[in-house]
Formats: C-alpha cells, structure tokens, sequence
C-alpha cells in the first residue's frame, strides 16, 4: 500500500517535471509577494504622497504668483487709467486756463483800444482849449488894464493940457494898434479919441446951472466911456495871448497846415470812442467861437445903439454942423 502511494507521487512528480512550475504555486512565494507588494505600495503610496504634495505646493506657488500677476496687471491697469485720466484732467485744465487766458488778454486788448482811443492828441487838444478859456476869462482885465490909461475918465476932472501934449508929441498911433496886439499902442489910440478930460469947474455951488453941467458931463462920460471899453475890448480879444490868437491856435489843432490831413490819419485807426470823443471836442470848441462870436456881435451892436444916441443927443441938446450953412446952428427939429 505504502509502495503503491509512493509510486505514484513518483509518478505524479515524473508527469509534473514535464511542464514549467508557477511561482504563486511555489512554497513561500505568496509570503515574498506580499512583502514585495506591501512594500512596492508603500513605496508608490508615498512617491504619490509626495508627488502630490509637491504638486500642491507648486500649484499654490503658482496659483500666488497668478494672483500677483492678476494684482499687478490690476495695478497697472489702474495706474494706466489714473494716467490716461490725469493725462485728459490737466489738458482739459491747460486748454481751460488757455481759453480763460486768451479771452482775458481778448478782453484786455479790446479795452486797450477801446478805451486807449481817446482822440487825436488829446493833451494838445486840452491844452489849448484851456487857453483858449483862460484868454477868454482873462480879457476883462486885460480891457481894465488898457482903458487905465486914458487920461479922460467918467466921473473925473483933469486938466486937458496932458492930453494936449500927447497928441502934439505924435504919441498916438493909428487904429492898427488894435488889431497888432499893443496894449499901450492901443491904449493911446483909445485915449486919442475918447478925447481930453472935462476941466473942473468954476461953479461948484448946488445951481442950476450946474446941475446940467453935471448932467451933460455925465451923458458925455456914458459916450465916451461906451467908446473906451468897446475898442479896450477890441484890444484885448487881438492881445498876443487873447481870445482870437488861442481860437486859431485851437482850430489849428484838428485843421493843421495840410487841411486835416494828419488829424485823419491820427484817427484812422482808432476805436469809435475816440473819434467821439474828437467830435465832442470839437463842438465845444465850436460853442466857444461861437459865444465869442456872438460877444462881437453884442458888442458891434451896442456900438451902434451907442452911435445913434449920440447922434439924437446931438441933433436935440447940442449945436451941430448944418450942411452947406458953414458955421454951427443951434439944433433944431428942421432938416438943416
């Protein structure tokens, strides 16, 4: 029996011996396995662990310098806007304060020509308009200052024999010394025909009769008084600095030696202000000349009134000469 057991693990060990043994079915190889693959997972369970660590590590790291890069790109990008802002907020500013500036240098400039135009030399204009009314208030005096010297005063007696010797010395000029600006040639012209002064009289007693030599004497004081001051005044309007030699200094003024010619061009240019303001000027210069013109005529006419009351006078108080009758008759009413 034991022989028949052993033959045939013989045989089963012959017919196994014919074919390749596998290692799972080897004694002890299951055991090797095991350790092998407890520690082949071990050692691939702690690759992984570590490689996901580091992955996880390296994935943080980078997910910081994604985040950085996005700050930083946020950064600039509002750094860039600020930029681009600031960049339009200052030349919007600049192109503002240039406007302002350019309208206020605008506003300056048209001011400047407005205000600047002021007419054609408005000092010389000034100047000789106030000549012109200083002439003009200063000829009372100057008429005062040439009827002084007449010898023939209203109101006064003296004796004529000055008078005399005046005109018998050849003193007294012709009327020109009006018209030359001699106040003292004009002032002997103007004592040569108001005549001599009245002699005092004899008579001083309150009489009748000389009560009318008063009065006759007054009257002739009134013609001959009339007579001083219209060719004083005469004098005084022609003196070198009078009312007539300002009038044509002032009339020059705009007119000149060339019709204007420079007053136009001193004005071309000018705002309208200023050639209203020349205009204004000038027709205050016109009123002047014209109040003086109107002082002559004033004047002329009271001369005549004055000339035909002399000769009334004459004609009904005074002996008068009669045409074709050769010495004085008594006046009368008749024709003579």
């Amino acid at each position: 029996m034991t022989r028949r057991i052993l033959l045939s693990g013989l045989a089963a060990a012959a017919i196994g011996a014919g074919s390749p043994a596998m290692a799972q079915t080897c004694f002890g190889v299951e055991a090797r396995v095991n350790v092998a693959t407890s520690t082949l997972t071990t050692a691939i369970t702690g690759a992984i662990t570590t490689t996901e660590a580091g992955l996880i590590t390296q994935e943080i790291a980078e997910r910081a310098r994604l985040l950085s890069a996005v700050k930083v790109l946020t950064a600039q990008s509002a750094a860039g806007s600020n930029q681009v802002s600031n960049g339009f907020r200052a030349s919007s500013e600049a192109l503002a304060t240039t406007v302002v500036t350019q309208e206020q240098r605008q506003a300056v400039a048209q001011a400047t020509h407005r205000y600047g135009s002021v007419g054609y030399d408005p000092c010389g204009s000034n100047t000789k308009a106030q000549g012109l009314y200083t002439a003009m208030t200063g000829s009372p005096a100057a008429r005062r200052q040439i009827v002084t010297p007449v010898r023939a005063q209203p109101g006064r007696y003296a004796d004529p024999k000055d008078w005399v010797n005046d005109m018998t010395s050849g003193a007294a000029p012709d009327g020109a010394a009006l018209y030359s600006g001699d106040a003292q040639g004009a002032s002997k012209f103007i004592n040569a025909v108001v005549g001599p002064p009245d002699s005092r009289p004899q008579d001083t007693a309150a009489t009748a009769t000389s009560d009318r030599d008063r009065l006759e004497k007054t009257g002739k004081d009134t013609y001959r008084s009339m007579t001083a001051v219209v060719l004083a005044d005469i004098a005084a309007d022609f003196r070198p600095d009078g009312p007539i030699a300002q009038a044509r200094n002032l009339s020059t003024h705009w007119q000149g030696n060339d019709g204007g010619a420079a007053w136009a061009a001193g004005v071309a240019g000018q705002h309208d202000r200023g050639i209203i303001q020349d205009a204004v000027r000038m027709e205050a210069a016109n009123l002047a000349l014209l109040a003086h013109q109107i002082k002559r005529g004033m004047r002329t006419e009271a001369t005549a009134a004055a000339l035909l009351l002399a000769m009334v006078n004459a004609r009904l108080t005074n002996s008068v000469p009669a045409v074709n009758r050769g010495s004085l008759t008594p006046a009368s009413f008749q024709a003579p």
